[in-house]
């Protein structure tokens, strides 16, 4: 079966509109690694929670949740392959003190 040019044309803009989406989502993941002296273990997801529920219950910011919410799982993933080396850190703080 081939695909003709217009069905080619739909894939790629599917494509190109979801990997739009996952990059303006951002990933609280990254953000909350960047920015904290001390680790803490599933911040980023924690973060990501946080503003769905504040774009959620919030009206103002109504159109933002589909993009908080698409990046709760990635952070999760995130945060779960980056939990040893938190994990490490946090270890490596308690010792300094």
């Amino acid at each position: 079966m081939t695909l003709s040019t217009h069905e080619k044309s739909i894939h790629a803009n599917i494509i190109v509109t979801s990997v739009l989406v996952l990059f303006m989502s951002g990933c609280s993941s990254i953000a909350m690694h960047s920015q904290q002296e001390t680790p803490v273990p599933y911040a980023g997801t924690k973060q990501a929670f946080k503003k769905a529920k504040k774009t959620w219950f919030d009206y103002d910011y109504y159109g933002q949740f589909n993009f908080y919410a698409i990046d709760v799982p990635f952070s999760f993933i995130t945060d779960t392959v980056l939990y040893p080396i938190d994990a490490y850190r946090l270890e490596q703080k308690k010792k300094e003190k």
